[in-house]
């Protein structure tokens, strides 16, 4: 139930995206409140807009590295920083 309940809130939110072009900040803070309500996927999702729109937000980057498991990966997301 969990499960379906999170699809959906990803398909909601990404339909956002499709419909109406948010702002860069408008999708980050969207990722930003997802990833503290402890949906990574979807912020993982959001963010990888941002990145797409942005490669170079710093923010963004550090925020990508919080929905990652995978320590190496956090620190390929670190290094787009510096």
């Amino acid at each position: 139930m969990e499960d379906l309940k999170q699809e959906q809130d990803l398909k909601e939110g990404l339909s956002m995206f499709a419909t109406n072009t948010p702002t860069v900040e408008q999708a980050l803070e969207y990722a930003i409140d997802a990833i503290d309500r402890g949906d990574l996927k979807l912020g993982n999702q959001a963010l990888g807009w941002v990145l797409q729109q942005e490669p170079d937000n710093a923010v963004a980057w550090l925020w990508m590295a919080c929905t990652l498991p995978d320590e190496q990966a956090k620190r390929g997301c670190y290094s787009r920083i510096s």
